[in-house]
């Protein structure tokens, strides 16, 4: 599956981004897509690197309808058939990680129990690796930890939660978040699958 080609918007004046921030790439960008039907934003957002998707005239949902962007009920048991969810799915695995945050963000507020733990960790997760993208290692280790806390928590009772095998994903986030992230980021593009923070959704098809 190929990746829908992001075009940059123009850079706003960023005299205080750090140097050496980029928009950040898919660790596989071949992974399987669970809502194809739904097409990427035109950029990845980036703190002080790229518009505010929602609050600049220029990001890619300014005024969007809120509707058409999370949806408010999260089921455990049908999240096979929540096209909100697996998009938020996708967003992450192609590393739109501050707009899958958003997607998933909806269904949290609304949630409870087990459900609102998952989706907070996972929310934890994502602004984890957007820490990460910006080098504030620091936040990012805070995040991280964080969220993997709940998603443990989850496990305890829950082998797979809404397609995720936890177990399985946790250690893909352990491995990752365990490397030495102060040296050249470049050589995550080469990462075993197993250290990659990646989401497999076990499908029945």
């Amino acid at each position: 599956m190929l990746v829908q080609e992001v075009i940059m918007p123009s850079i706003h004046n960023n005299k205080d981004s750090v140097i050496g921030i980029t928009q950040p790439v898919p660790f596989n960008p071949d992974i399987r897509r669970y809502c194809p039907n739904r097409g990427f934003p035109s950029y990845r957002y980036v703190p002080r690197l790229t518009p505010h998707p929602a609050k600049d005239p220029d990001g890619h949902s300014y005024r969007k309808a809120s509707e058409d962007i999370i949806c408010p009920v999260y089921d455990a048991s049908a999240w096979s058939e929540n096209i909100d969810y697996l998009y938020g799915v996708d967003l992450f695995n192609f590393a739109y990680w501050w707009e899958a945050h958003e997607a998933w963000e909806g269904g949290w507020a609304s949630a409870t129990g087990d459900q609102k733990l998952f989706l907070q960790g996972m929310i934890q997760i994502s602004a984890a690796l957007i820490k990460w993208n910006v080098k504030q290692f620091r936040g990012m280790r805070s995040l991280s930890t964080s969220g993997r806390e709940k998603l443990q928590k989850i496990s305890v009772e829950n082998k797979n939660f809404m397609g995720i095998d936890i177990s399985q994903f946790m250690k893909r986030l352990d491995l990752f978040f365990s490397l030495p992230h102060e040296g050249n980021i470049a050589v995550y593009s080469v990462l075993d699958i197993s250290a990659k923070p990646l989401i497999f959704l076990n499908m029945k098809d």
